[in-house]
């Protein structure tokens, strides 16, 4: 399979209840991004990984 480099970062927000939560937001282009909403496992994994 090919590999594909996209251009992502890990952003903590806050729900419209006041909880916090974390999602990776993929920009795909300029203009059109994706939000991926994780679990906290799924997050604390990323931050343990590229927190330096």
């Amino acid at each position: 399979m090919d590999e594909i480099v996209l251009d992502c970062e890990l952003q903590k927000r806050e729900s419209k209840k006041g909880n916090d939560y974390y999602c990776v937001v993929i920009h795909l282009t300029d203009n059109l991004e994706k939000v991926v909403f994780l679990e906290k496992a799924e997050a604390e994994l990323i931050k343990l990984t590229y927190d330096k």
